[in-house]
């Protein structure tokens, strides 16, 4: 058994997708290739896909996912023409949840891609309704797989 202990100052700079004690992320810890913790990005022919993974998006989460989409999107700038944010796994959102929503979306603006959100339960839908926020994104109720025969 090996024992962990640190006793040096808190990096509180640090980006919440790099590995910390705090939020237990790192490349090799079972999160199967995923570069951040709580979502799941791929790029296929101009669409960006963001599978959120978990089943409830509280304010911790908001915060990691949108650093690592936000990231993405910057990092791959025009070549974006579509952001796909997946909600299949999710079955609670915060208000910081749909913060994170509209900050990701407003970064895909910027660089001309158009947002969808697909996979909400019929809770979420209601309440993504409810707040309006039907009239940013695209919403449809069953995620579609792309690149394969429907």
């Amino acid at each position: 058994m090996i024992w962990w202990f640190s006793w040096g100052k808190p990096k509180w700079s640090q980006k919440m997708t790099e590995y910390t004690p705090m939020n237990g992320f790192n490349a090799n810890n079972g999160t199967n290739g995923r570069q951040s913790l709580f979502v799941d990005i791929t790029l296929t022919n101009g669409t960006m896909n963001a599978c959120i993974v978990g089943p409830r998006i509280g304010e911790r989460e908001a915060t990691i996912v949108a650093n690592a989409i936000n990231a993405q999107l910057k990092k791959c700038g025009k070549k974006v023409k579509a952001l796909v944010l997946d909600f299949s796994e999710v079955q609670f959102i915060s208000s910081l949840g749909l913060g994170m929503c509209i900050d990701v979306r407003n970064t895909a603006e910027t660089n001309g891609a158009a947002t969808s959100i697909v996979g909400l339960t019929s809770h979420l839908k209601e309440l993504f309704e409810m707040m309006r926020l039907d009239r940013l994104f695209t919403i449809s109720a069953k995620a579609t797989k792309f690149g394969t025969a429907a």
